[in-house]
């Protein structure tokens, strides 16, 4: 399988971290961003990569070079004038025969991907993206999906929302060769937008969801938290080609308010200091997971769409209180 990774960002919003190298060349304990994400793809037997760079690219040229010095082979597809998060991908239309994974140059993930491209094929869809919880999800475009991991809806940070699921797009994408029907000329295109975006009508566009580790770089908080994390092992340790740690966590009475059998929405309440504890297991590298019994559902008083509303405003809830 081949790799596409979007390297030529310019990285506004972190540069008072390193304003004088690309942001995926900024380093993390003196290696770059992008050097992390090569070196896991290798391990895994991935070694057939395509950067596609524009802002400061030689930078990264005379870096890696052609990958032989890291153990893979890389091709370098430049952009003379800024394309976007997707319109460079037109100059692999003619290349790319088979599946391949697109991702992000500025995040750093640890996933298994031959697990991400069985579930791919298994889905038939044009394009599969990988999606989990992340920890600001009130300032993230939020995927909504059915019950066979097709997208049905994609409501971006700047759209109206009420109660959500947990369910943000990763940076990681699979994607079909047909991807290509949508590059008939050269031009700026967002991936998200443009591309990705139109296949949800079509029933083309599907989810992958993981626990795995993938953070962006995006802010400079965001960046040392990820420092951190690699320095602690966190990062490795939750492929799920590894063994997880997971803390199971009743509902009623231990993270909402205990009312009885809850039926309403609107009686549904976390209890005090849950998102603050909910926010320390995850970070201490265990999973949170909820179990619960629900008798509501054979009683007849909520159907399984209004359950799911319930708890989606327990996810929204524990997102709002990760950001106080």
């Amino acid at each position: 399988m081949q790799i596409v990774i979007m390297a030529g960002g310019k990285g506004t919003r972190i540069a008072s971290v390193n304003s004088k190298v690309p942001k995926p060349m900024i380093p993390i304990d003196g290696k770059p961003i992008l050097e992390y994400q090569i070196e896991t793809l290798k391990e895994q037997g991935y070694r057939d990569i395509i950067l596609i760079v524009g802002h400061m690219g030689q930078m990264i040229r005379d870096h890696f070079g052609d990958g032989a010095a890291f153990g893979v082979s890389i091709k370098y597809i430049a952009e003379e004038e800024p394309l976007g998060t997707a319109g460079a991908l037109y100059y692999l239309k003619d290349k790319i025969t088979d599946d391949f994974l697109l991702l992000n140059g500025d995040i750093i993930f640890d996933v298994d991907l031959a697990r991400f491209l069985s579930h791919h094929k298994k889905q038939g869809a044009v394009a599969t993206i990988l999606t989990h919880p992340n920890s600001h999800p009130y300032d993230s475009g939020i995927i909504m999906a059915d019950q066979d991991g097709l997208v049905t809806g994609w409501l971006h940070k700047e759209d109206d929302r009420l109660w959500y699921k947990n369910r943000v797009n990763a940076g990681l994408h699979m994607l079909s060769p047909a991807v290509f029907c949508a590059f008939s000329e050269l031009k700026k295109r967002d991936l998200d937008r443009d591309i990705l975006k139109p296949l949800i009508a079509k029933g083309q566009l599907a989810i992958y969801d993981s626990p795995e580790y993938i953070k962006d770089m995006g802010t400079p908080d965001r960046y040392y938290s990820v420092a951190s994390d690699i320095k602690e092992g966190r990062v490795k340790a939750k492929n799920l080609m590894n063994r997880q740690k997971a803390v199971f966590l009743d509902r009623d009475g231990t993270l909402n308010r205990y009312v009885g059998f809850l039926h309403n929405i609107d009686t549904f309440e976390l209890l005090d200091g849950v998102g603050e504890a909910v926010r320390k297991i995850n970070e201490s590298g265990y999973l949170a997971i909820v179990v619960t019994n629900q008798p509501v559902i054979a009683r007849g008083e909520v159907s399984l769409e209004e359950l799911q509303e319930i708890h989606n405003k327990l996810e929204t809830l524990l997102g709002q209180e990760a950001r106080i």
